[in-house]
């Protein structure tokens, strides 16, 4: 895996000792390279890394609270975080959050192993067992299968790929990002079917309540100019691996 730029470890030193801080609600139900964590913490990944780098551009002190998928969206509503990033709007019950910018840019993707052939439509999937993140939606996929969407649910990306691996279903629903990242690094790796199948592309962004302490223009102002720096670009080019 590439080492973090320098400027970027350099920027992450500047941050006042007595800033304000900038709380982000993240999702236990992800896995590397958006998150990695250690006894409960967010300690890496993607999410980690561009937090550091937006509150750093803010002048702010990141602080990061961790959550079920389910309860992500009460932590705002709660008061307990000041945003929550890699999602959409029709992710989350209420409409009244405020959205930044793009910030990642991904694919929804049906995976496989290679000893099973590659999905040749969605409606392939109708009245199969369909790996799964509990409380996530698959808008797509419900549109075209409806009551034959039978999910199989699981709390993690990682849980979900070890059920595949053991044979609990032939197919998982999942993003581009996870999955080619684990089928370069994941110790079961030449079991992965190079070939997914592409539901869609997909923009995620960085929700924040309406009257939260950090205005979306603020925070869009802050993703503008790490963009304009290279710095999300370099973030995610770490997070590319080697292939073996």
């Amino acid at each position: 895996m590439k080492r973090l730029p320098t400027f970027i470890l350099a920027s992450l030193l500047a941050i006042p000792a007595l800033a304000e801080d900038i709380v982000f609600a993240v999702s236990t139900g992800s896995a590397m390279p958006m998150t990695e964590f250690r006894d409960g913490a967010l300690v890496g990944g993607l999410l980690k890394d561009f937090g550091d780098a937006l509150a750093r551009e803010l002048k702010a002190q990141p602080r990061y609270l961790t959550f079920p998928r389910k309860r992500v969206e009460s932590a705002l509503t709660g008061g307990q975080a000041d945003l929550v990033c890699d999602l959409r709007p029709e992710w989350l019950d209420s409409k009244e959050w405020r959205w930044t910018d793009t910030v990642f840019t991904n694919n929804m993707t049906v995976a496989s192993r290679k000893d099973t052939p590659p999905l040749p439509h969605l409606n392939a999937l109708a009245g199969i067992r369909v790996g799964t993140l509990l409380g996530y939606r698959y808008q797509e996929t419900e549109s075209v299968l409806a009551k034959s969407f039978l999910r199989d649910e699981a709390l993690t990306d990682d849980i979900n790929l070890s059920k595949l691996l053991t044979h609990r279903y032939d197919y998982m629903l999942t993003n581009s990002l996870y999955f080619e990242y684990q089928r370069k690094v994941h110790a079961e790796r030449q079991r992965l079917n190079p070939v997914s199948f592409k539901i869609t592309s997909f923009d995620t962004y960085c929700a924040l309540p309406p009257q939260g302490r950090w205005p979306a223009d603020k925070v869009n102002r802050a993703i503008q100019a790490l963009k304009g720096r290279g710095e999300i670009q370099a973030i995610m080019a770490h997070y590319r691996p080697v292939a073996n």
